[in-house]
Order: structure tokens, then C-alpha cells, then sequence
């Protein structure tokens, strides 16, 4: 009873490929931000196995048991280069992470952990490629 003729009929001579670059445009975006997202949770899983076998893991006795407490990240970007940023566990020092960094390093894919202060208790950590870019 109400029926309208379809938009793309009339605007492109009868084809229904009116919207399809809109359509595209925004699958490719959205497969764009799943696979961050996927990036994002790998990154987030390599640097806990990657503190857990360094000083930065602190041991914490609960009533469940002992666990292993990791210096949490932040935000991260994928860059390049992928930088995130890490809030300290208390008594920690960046000293702590610069002498961890060469054994969290190939954990992370990366030849070298650029470690710097933001604001207290949260620092930087940037992952270079190549050895020469840190200097």
C-alpha cells in the first residue's frame, strides 16, 4: 500500500550499487578496528608473560594463594612505533624497567624498550625495530 521504489532505482538508472562504497568504506574500517583490537590484546598478553619472568612481577599474598602482580598498561598505540604506557607497581623505579627491558624485549617482537617518565608513577614504553633508532 505504501510502497516506495527503491532510492538506488531511480538514482542509478535501476542498479542497487548506490550506497555500496559507503557499505565497503565502512567494512574496511570496521575490520581495520577488529584487528587493533586484536593487536591490542596480543600486545596486552606478551607483556604479562613477558614480566613474569623479571623483577617487575611482585609476588602478593592473597587469601587464594600467592600471585604474581604486573605493572599495568594504560593506553597503548600502534604507532609506528608501538608506544604504550605502563603505571608503576609501588616501589617501583623506572631504573626497575630500564634494567628489565633487554630480557622483555624479544618477548615483544621488538630489538629494544625505550623507557621514559610521563608523570609520577606512569612512564612510556616504546618499542624500536632497530637498535640504532633508540639513539
Amino acid at each position: 500500500m505504501f510502497l516506495r521504489p527503491n532510492q538506488s532505482d531511480s538514482l542509478n538508472g535501476g542498479t542497487s550499487h548506490g550506497w555500496g562504497w559507503l557499505l565497503s568504506d565502512r567494512a574496511s574500517r570496521r575490520d581495520r578496528q577488529r584487528a587493533d583490537a586484536e593487536l591490542i590484546n596480543d600486545l596486552h598478553w606478551q607483556w604479562r608473560s613477558a614480566c613474569q619472568g623479571t623483577s617487575l612481577a611482585q609476588m602478593i599474598y592473597t587469601p587464594s594463594g600467592p600471585t604474581k602482580a604486573i605493572p599495568m598498561i594504560g593506553h597503548i598505540d600502534l604507532g609506528p612505533p608501538v608506544t604504550f604506557n605502563v603505571r608503576m607497581r609501588p616501589g617501583q623505579t623506572i631504573a626497575d624497567f630500564v634494567n628489565a627491558a633487554p630480557l622483555i624485549a624479544p618477548t615483544l617482537n621488538a630489538a629494544v624498550l625505550h623507557v621514559t617518565p610521563l608523570v609520577p608513577q606512569w612512564l612510556r614504553v616504546v618499542l624500536l625495530s632497530h637498535p640504532s633508532a633508540a639513539a
